[in-house]
């Protein structure tokens, strides 16, 4: 059952715009609403108390599900999972359906990768160049960030938060799901 708004905690406004547009793909008639940290530093030291300020985000009310989601960068996801989750052991948040944490193995980016039509449309539309192969593995590289960021460039289109979210509404989460294991991890924790 997938609730019927979520609250996100991110480390930055490409993340937001990303994990945004999924969600409202994987339950398309919940709410969304984001908070931005400006790093992985930041999310770790600020989310406890960034979590309060959902319990009144809809007309005084708490949302139902709370995500707090960074990247991995090549660490182990699950033992992040349970660093972000022992932050908050002894303390309760008003969302009936928890308060969740997700980490992807390396960077967000990664997932942009995994879909070469997801990526031509959003090229061709931006007026960049044709796309004709994406990554078979996008969660084994090593800084996709950086591998993204290049790969953008060399297709004359300049990577900017509305340019995940594109790519994020084109992506086909079936391919998503084959090529990105830890994707449907995620999927699962939204749809619960």
């Amino acid at each position: 059952m997938s609730a019927s708004s979520y609250g996100i905690i991110v480390e930055g406004p490409y993340d937001s715009a990303f994990y945004e547009a999924v969600i409202q793909r994987l339950s398309p008639h919940a709410c969304v609403s984001a908070r931005v940290c400006d790093g992985k530093s930041n999310l770790t030291r600020k989310f406890p108390a960034l979590l309060k300020t959902f319990e009144h985000e809809l007309a005084g009310r708490p949302l139902e599900m709370a995500i707090v989601i960074r990247d991995a960068d090549g660490k182990n996801p699950e033992e992040i999972e349970a660093q972000m989750r022992s932050k908050i052991a002894n303390r309760d948040y008003p969302f009936g359906l928890g308060v969740k944490f997700f980490a992807v193995p390396q960077a967000m980016e990664s997932w942009l990768l995994a879909d070469v039509n997801a990526l031509n449309a959003v090229s061709q539309r931006r007026n960049g160049k044709r796309v004709t192969k994406s990554h078979e593995a996008p969660e084994s590289l090593r800084n996709p960030k950086g591998w993204f960021r290049e790969f953008l460039t060399n297709q004359n289109v300049v990577y900017t938060a509305e340019v995940a979210r594109e790519i994020a509404e084109e992506l086909d989460l079936n391919t998503l799901s084959v090529r990105c294991p830890r994707f449907r991890v995620f999927s699962e924790l939204v749809d619960c």
